[in-house]
Formats: structure tokens, C-alpha cells, sequence
């Protein structure tokens, strides 16, 4: 068996940076990666908080069944979440799921996710939003069923529980992550001011999306990867200010 220790390192970071971008939540939340041997996939060990992955001995490769492979450290119960998307999704290499504040607040609502900032028309789809039940996804049917409502999206919402975001790499599911945020706290602050809002239509924002791959070299990709390396390099500046035992993840102004 091969571990893929510099994808897993990359995966490490992107917990790290999610950690500080308002995702953490005590030892809650975790990444997945599909294994590149077709094993399974590797996910965050349970126990430690997001801004605590730091390398590849942080994961244990599960089968799609949940059967632990390798790796030292307890599954998450909600490992479900990841086997079910990546067995059905064949295009997405990435799964994840936290708690950050603003979409656990918007999927306690009924209402649809719209496009109001740039973040919002990151977002490829409609975000779809599931609200069969607020328990925990630890079986493999609830797995199979979020897959199903998922649907061809890249970003979800579990009602009065938080987001699930995933990716075709490390960086996609990163940028999906972040800009599910941004655009739920965005809409409910508008919501909030009393003020009129509006939204643009279907076609006016897939026209501004195609606009911000127009804007990079090599489309939207590039600019994912971009993206990443810009959260990579501020990740470096708050540890490089915060030395291990004493490091602190708050959000960077």
C-alpha cells in the first residue's frame, strides 16, 4: 500500500486553513481524500480538532464500507458523509464537513442560497438542502441518501447541522468550503438589514463565473489553485507567530 503522505500534508493544511477561516468546532469536523489506489479514502482521525491535523500520520484510510484500513486513530461516526459522495461521484476526489457559524444559522432556515457576492457565484449549482433529519449521518443509507440529494453540486446544506463541501482537488474543495460561508453570512446579513436585495439571474451568473475564469491563465482551476496558495502562505504567517503547544487559529484581518 502506498500512502499519498504529500496530498495528505496538502489536506492537512486545508483543515488548518479552515480552522482559522471560522470552520473549527472543538474536535468536530473533517476532510476526506479518495484514496489514489482505489483502497477507499482517507480521512481525518477523530479526537483532535481541525486546526490540530498537522501531517499524514492524522488519517486512516477507510474502505467505502467504513472498514479501517490503516493508520492509528479512531473514525469519525460520520464517515458516511464521504463514503457515500465518493462512491457516487467519480468527478470529486475531496469531502468535507465542519461547522462554521453562518451555514449551520442558514440551514436552520428554509430559505435558497442565492448568488448576492462573488462567493456566491463560485458555486457551480444550486446549493441543495437536506432536511430529512437533524441526527447524525452515521449510517451508510443516510450516506447514500445526502449522495443522492447532492445530486451534480458541489456544496450542500444538512438542515439545523451545517454544510458539506467537496471538490475535484484539495484546492476546489477548499475554495467550495470557504465560499459556502461567505455566501450564507452574506445573505443573512441583507436579510437582516430590512433593506431591498436583489439577485442575479441564472444566466447573468454563470456569465459572471465564466468571467472569473476568463480572468486566470488556466481558467477555473487556476484560480482554485491561486486561491489555495494565498491561504497556504497567510497559514504559514499565523504559525509562523504562533509556536506549537501555544498556537492560536483565530480568523486573520
Amino acid at each position: 500500500m502506498t500512502v499519498p503522505v504529500d496530498a495528505l500534508v496538502r489536506l492537512a493544511e486545508t483543515h488548518r486553513i479552515l480552522e482559522f477561516e471560522g470552520h473549527g468546532d472543538m474536535t468536530q469536523g473533517h476532510l476526506s481524500l479518495r484514496d489514489p489506489g482505489g483502497q477507499g479514502f482517507w480521512l481525518k482521525r477523530h479526537g483532535i480538532g481541525i486546526g490540530e491535523v498537522m501531517d499524514a500520520d492524522d488519517f486512516i484510510l477507510l474502505g467505502f464500507d467504513g472498514r479501517k484500513i490503516s493508520g492509528k486513530g479512531g473514525r469519525h461516526s460520520e464517515w458516511p458523509i464521504h463514503a457515500g459522495i465518493l462512491k457516487r461521484r467519480p468527478d470529486i476526489n475531496v469531502v468535507g464537513h465542519t461547522h462554521p457559524f453562518y451555514a449551520c444559522l442558514f440551514s436552520a432556515t428554509n430559505e435558497v442560497l442565492r448568488p448576492l457576492s462573488l462567493d456566491g457565484a463560485r458555486l457551480p449549482t444550486a446549493t441543495p438542502h437536506y432536511k430529512g433529519s437533524t441526527e447524525l449521518m452515521h449510517t451508510a443509507e443516510l450516506g447514500d441518501l445526502l449522495a443522492d440529494v447532492l445530486g451534480n453540486a458541489f456544496t450542500m446544506l444538512l438542515g439545523n447541522h451545517g454544510p458539506v463541501f467537496a471538490g475535484r482537488s484539495i484546492e476546489h474543495a477548499l475554495v467550495m468550503g470557504l465560499s459556502l460561508e461567505r455566501a450564507c453570512q452574506a445573505q443573512l446579513a441583507i436579510g437582516g438589514s430590512g433593506l431591498k436585495w436583489e439577485a442575479p439571474d441564472v444566466a447573468s451568473n454563470e456569465q459572471r463565473r465564466n468571467s472569473i475564469a476568463e480572468n486566470q491563465g488556466g481558467g477555473l482551476d487556476d484560480f482554485f489553485r491561486q486561491t489555495w496558495d494565498y491561504y497556504r502562505r497567510k497559514l504559514a504567517w499565523v504559525e509562523a507567530r504562533n509556536p506549537p503547544g501555544v498556537r492560536s487559529y483565530f480568523r486573520v484581518i
